[in-house]
């Protein structure tokens, strides 16, 4: 902010005349010369005050642009693959299916529940293959073949179903047939007992019966409840059955064939502690 400077004025004095001393002789004194009027001195022009003249502003640096990031580009997902439909059934099968309906099992409302499912192709193996057994019992074991040929072709990793297939050719003496069935069967599950049991049987047909007491022993170490009669009848026929059992009891009790004395009592698991009130 620019400060303006007031010219300043000087204040006239007016200094008195001084008194001489009269002469003795007097002279007329001198009239006084009139006083002459004081001069005023010059007021100096006011000096403009100077504009200031801004500092010069360094020019500063361009401003350089922020780097851009480079945008990633985002990979796209790859849609996973559509698994195939179902197969459903083809024309053969489907005039089984309806030559069932006409009969008998066209009256009982499970079975047509189960032809609504297949017909459309809406069934899942399990259900396929649960029909197929239903008509199994019944006694209709080529046209339960049928259906469990459908089954297989929707899922031919299920040990069950290889293993149903097996027993419904067997039944109709398509005995290497069967035999592939089961041998299929175990491949995808090891452990099936049953499995080998029935191909034990196959074995024991074709007169094979080194292999059948192989295959019987097996199945017999996994489940030993296929040795009684209530759960499999079959057993009742099987004369190399006692056999094997024989062979498990002395693998069982040791290379002497007799039977050894444990020393030490099995120790009772301890009782849970009572509930707390």
């Amino acid at each position: 902010m620019l400060r303006s400077l007031a010219p300043s004025v000087a204040g006239l004095v007016l200094v008195p005349s001084l008194l001489l001393a009269a002469d003795p002789v007097a002279s007329p004194a001198p009239s006084p010369a009139p006083a002459a009027a004081p001069v005023a001195s010059p007021v100096p022009a006011a000096t403009p005050a100077p504009t200031p003249v801004p500092a010069p502003v360094a020019p500063s640096a361009a401003a350089e642009p922020a780097p851009v990031p480079t945008p990633v580009p985002t990979p796209t997902p790859t849609p996973a693959p559509t698994p195939p439909p179902p197969p459903v059934p083809d024309a053969a099968l489907l005039k089984v299916s309806q030559r069932l309906r006409e009969g008998p099992i066209g009256r009982e409302p499970n079975a047509v529940a189960y032809l609504e499912l297949i017909d459309h192709g809406q069934a899942s193996p399990p259900q396929v293959g649960d029909f197929a057994t239903y008509l199994g019992k019944r006694g209709m074991i080529r046209i339960a073949t049928q259906f469990q040929e459908y089954a297989l072709k929707l899922d031919k990793g299920n040990a069950t179903l290889w293993l149903n297939y097996g027993t419904l050719l067997s039944g109709q003496e398509h005995h290497s047939s069967a035999e592939t069935a089961f041998k299929k069967a175990i491949e995808i599950d090891p452990n099936n007992a049953l499995a080998h049991y029935n191909l034990g049987a196959t074995y024991d047909l074709r007169k094979d019966y080194d292999d059948a007491i192989e295959e019987y022993r097996r199945a017999l170490v996994l489940d030993p409840s296929l040795g009684d009669a209530r759960k499999n009848p079959q057993v009742v026929n099987n004369e190399h059955l006692l056999a094997v059992k024989l062979q498990i009891y002395q693998m069982q009790t040791g290379a002497f064939g007799l039977p050894l004395v444990q020393m030490q009592k099995p120790e009772t698991p301890p009782s849970p502690p009572p509930p707390k009130k």
